[in-house]
């Protein structure tokens, strides 16, 4: 198998992200798709020009030249239909957050492993070269232990009436669920998983819709993640950041799908190479079709080698330095190329290219994990 033919269940929105993903995609293929909605396949037919279509998912099921089924519908099909996809044999990727609980994640990643299946979800943001930045920084130790992080998300609902299946719990999970699975994810990848969180929700004005939701995650060394997501603003209002704070350096990432990444840090010649050269090169490999660019401003100038003090700990610096990153494509452009670039993963673990996906089901299960903490379920 070097093409993985993939069917894509659900046709609404997500399946339309999908099929734009993957039209140059060499590794997989959509050659079928269905849907309950006759009007979403017409849709679908006519933006894709794939004639293979079923209104029944079992039919779908059926069709043996499909390897891998793509679930892009609400998020309380996901369990039902993954388990069904599973047990017919066939590999799947999830959109998250794939499965409302930690429980029938936990049953999904059963019968994943028990059929010698591969499976993973749509978590986009360990995609992003600009994360992947921030990886690297944990993972290097050059700015010395994170201290904080947080996420400040200003989402808009102009597209959300109050009957809309986001709100409904029975039907999304609630934000915790259906959008915080994303940020815990990332998290996790970054700090590892959290010893304890917990979490608040608030309400819209005499209303029992929540629309905003607080809450604080401490992870290993006593990092203290910090999220706040309010669906509360129209779309072209939106604003969203995440910032990770270490001993020696501010980093800031900007968007839902961040483009740029600036980072204030105090630097020796030799971590400022690091960053200038090495580092470079290897976001912009990270990603394929994305370049990244640098710019970098001396903010003070140290002169030689000084030591400072901060946190009880002395350490050394010859410049505080601000290094901006920046994405060479728009962030629609990222998000469609992050969505590939997770498809396409897991189609090299269904080859035998590698062992697994970088992203399984059990990253899945840990992240729901953390929303069942601010949801106070655990």
């Amino acid at each position: 198998m070097d093409i993985c033919n993939v069917g894509l269940i659900g046709l609404g929105g997500f399946a339309r992200v999908i099929s734009a993903s993957l039209k140059e995609s060499k590794k997989v293929r959509i050659t079928a798709g269905a849907d309950i909605d006759v009007h979403k396949i017409e849709a679908f037919k006519k933006e894709t020009g794939i004639e293979k279509t079923y209104t029944n998912t079992v039919e779908l099921l059926s069709d043996q030249e499909i390897d891998l089924v793509i679930i892009a519908t609400l998020p309380a099909d996901h369990y039902d239909l993954g388990k069904l996809s599973l047990s017919a044999g066939k590999h799947v990727f999830f959109e998250k957050p794939g499965a409302l609980s930690p429980k029938s994640m936990s049953e999904l990643i059963t019968l994943t492993e028990t059929n010698n299946l591969k499976s993973s979800l749509d978590f986009v943001m360990r995609r992003n070269p600009i994360y992947f930045i921030l990886k690297r920084l944990c993972e290097k130790d050059l700015f010395g232990m994170p201290e904080r992080a947080f996420l400040e998300n200003y989402a808009h609902d102009d597209s959300l009436p109050p009957d809309h299946w986001f709100w409904d719990y029975g039907k999304s999970g609630g934000i915790w669920v259906e959008h915080g699975v994303h940020f815990f994810d990332l998290t996790n990848w970054l700090l590892g998983f959290p010893e304890k969180a917990e979490g608040q929700k608030i309400p819209r004005d005499n209303s029992n819709l929540i629309d905003r939701v607080l809450g604080t995650a401490y992870h290993q060394n006593n990092v203290a993640v910090s999220y706040y997501h309010g669906f509360t603003k129209p779309e072209v209002f939106e604003h969203t950041y995440f910032s990770l704070v270490f001993e020696k350096a501010y980093a800031n990432a900007i968007g839902w799908i961040p483009i740029a990444l600036k980072i204030d840090a105090m630097v020796n010649q030799e971590v400022e190479k690091y960053m200038m050269e090495k580092l470079l090169m290897e976001a912009r490999a990270y990603l394929p079709g994305v370049g990244v660019t640098l710019e970098t401003m001396i903010l003070n100038k140290l002169g030689a080698t000084r030591l400072f003090r901060g946190k009880g700990k002395e350490y050394s610096a010859t410049a505080r330095v601000q290094f901006t990153y920046r994405l060479t494509k728009d962030r629609w452009e990222v998000y469609r190329a992050c969505v590939r670039k997770g498809i396409e993963d897991l189609a090299e673990a269904i080859n035998g290219e590698k062992p697994e996906s970088d992203v399984t089901l059990h990253d899945g299960k840990r992240a729901l994990d953390v929303a069942f903490m601010m949801e106070g379920k655990r």
